[in-house]
């Protein structure tokens, strides 16, 4: 049997599995959204904690982050800066459960709304949210289909692998809905970390040992050996790390939660797996050096073409993994965005195509999103994998003054919280998308002006602004969360 063969067979194998997952969580589904985007509420801890870091680590942990590690070298030591999210978290995410679990509130754009008390604070954070998640769905789709084409050695092109991703994720999200999407991520997470440790074992080995990957290092590639800083500076990336927390699929799984202590356990469980596995990153990144010593040319393929050299057959369970990694992360976004979508941005759709149950609109809107982030991501196979997880997660630091202030600011107003999201995300766009974003200073990146810009407005409207009207507001929250 041919490598492309056996990679078809087992990844049939494996779908047909997340299939049947799929289909016991969809009988054991309500009639209603809030059973549909949060299983009810009553997720337990490890499942929780599985799903919150199958979310996250995705295929930026096993395909981005080693060909990173590989092109760059250590001048991507910056991903490291992340493990300061949980600082971040500790600020926010209980009080995310227990108003969530109060006021059954089902998406973060209703959350906010309900504070500053605006509609237009609501639906410039539901756009914001869903933009956020659309790279970064779009990545993972980008990701798995450079695997496997580099995996197969082009008898599997980029368009199918990207392809079977869509379909995939598109027919258990659809009819499993949260269930089915915490349910196959535990199963997902458990291949990915697994798979991952595994490799790195592996490429040591192939690359002649440890003592000899470090040697190659020094001696083939000392540029990439140093803690050097590379492209738009360390600045950024830190600014980066402060919007995770606020990912909209991250911020609806802690209105999941059974309890404040399965929220807890995630803070502190958190950095101690994203520092193994990133660790591991770096190492099969290094490995790369010392077997293509004269490089590729797609570094996102490096993990694909290592195996497509060394161990084909083992290779394919690797795909597997990144495979899982990409679905466990779209997924989650894909049904947080349908939330979005049937919650918040209902209002906005003519009254003529709001036919059906709420359910049945929410499903159906996450289909046509997820069909639109397949049809970009064919177009994407040039893009690096990493440059769209950072332009996703990078949107989401415009939340940070608005989130912060609601509960550690008194003088915070709902004027001051709709401008500085606005504001902030005009920037991002400009600066990312548009030609007038030179206008701009080169050494800041779209995320670091677009959060300068929303913390600035953020203060200067609410110290112009008459912010009592929200005092009672602040009471309520006070209580609730004592």
């Amino acid at each position: 049997m041919s490598i492309t063969s056996f990679t078809i067979l087992i990844l049939v194998v494996y779908l047909a599995f997340l299939k049947l997952i799929g289909l016991f969580a969809y009988r054991h589904s309500g009639t209603d959204t809030e059973d549909y985007f949060l299983s009810k509420r009553e997720v337990p801890m490890l499942a929780l904690v599985f799903t919150t870091m199958a979310s996250l680590f995705s295929t930026g942990t096993i395909v981005s982050s080693p060909s990173t590690f590989f092109t760059m070298g250590s001048g991507y030591f910056w991903v490291f800066f992340f493990i300061l999210v949980p600082v971040i978290m500790m600020l926010v995410v209980d009080k995310f459960w227990k108003l969530g679990k109060v006021k059954r509130f089902v998406t973060p754009a209703q959350l906010l709304e309900d504070f500053y008390g605006s509609k237009r604070v609501l639906t410039v954070t539901a756009v914001a949210g869903l933009l956020s998640m659309i790279p970064h769905a779009a990545a993972q789709m980008v990701a798995v289909g450079k695997t496997f084409e580099a995996l197969t050695g082009g008898s599997i092109p980029y368009s199918v692998g990207v392809s079977l991703a869509c379909l995939a994720i598109g027919l258990y999200v659809y009819f499993g809905g949260a269930r089915a999407v915490i349910w196959t991520d535990v199963v997902q997470g458990t291949i990915l970390g697994t798979l991952l440790l595994v490799s790195g074992f592996l490429v040591v080995h192939w690359a002649g040992g440890w003592d000899v990957l470090m040697e190659n290092l020094v001696a083939r590639a000392p540029e990439k050996a140093g803690f050097v800083s590379v492209g738009i500076g360390y600045y950024e990336y830190l600014i980066i790390a402060l919007g995770l927390p606020f990912l909209p699929y991250v911020w609806q799984r802690m209105y999941m939660a059974r309890s404040a202590l399965s929220v807890a356990r995630i803070v502190v469980v958190l950095p101690v797996i994203y520092l193994v596995l990133f660790f591991v990153a770096w190492v099969i990144g290094t490995a790369g050096i010392t077997i293509f010593p004269d490089g590729l040319a797609d570094g996102d393929s490096v993990l694909g073409a290592i195996f497509n050299r060394h161990a084909p057959v083992f290779g394919v369970f690797v795909l597997v993994a990144a495979f899982a990694g990409g679905m466990s992360t779209v997924d989650s976004q894909m049904l947080t965005a349908g939330s979005i979508i049937a919650v918040d941005l209902r209002p906005l759709f003519p009254r003529k195509i709001e036919t059906g149950s709420d359910l049945q609109f929410a499903r159906l809107a996450t289909v046509a999103l997820l069909l639109g982030i397949y049809s970009w991501s064919l177009l994407l196979e040039w893009r690096s994998v990493l440059s769209l997880i950072m332009l996703g997660i990078g949107v989401n630091v415009i939340f940070v003054p608005s989130v912060l202030g609601m509960f550690y600011w008194k003088r915070s107003s709902a004027v001051a919280a709709f401008w500085s999201l606005f504001l902030g995300l005009c920037v991002l766009l400009v600066k990312e998308f548009s030609p007038w974003g030179r206008l701009f200073p080169t050494p800041l990146g779209a995320a670091s002006w677009a959060f300068l810009v929303s913390l600035a407005v953020f203060v200067v409207v609410s110290l112009s602004t008459n912010a009592k009207g929200l005092d009672s507001k602040r009471e309520e929250y006070r209580s609730l969360l004592n």
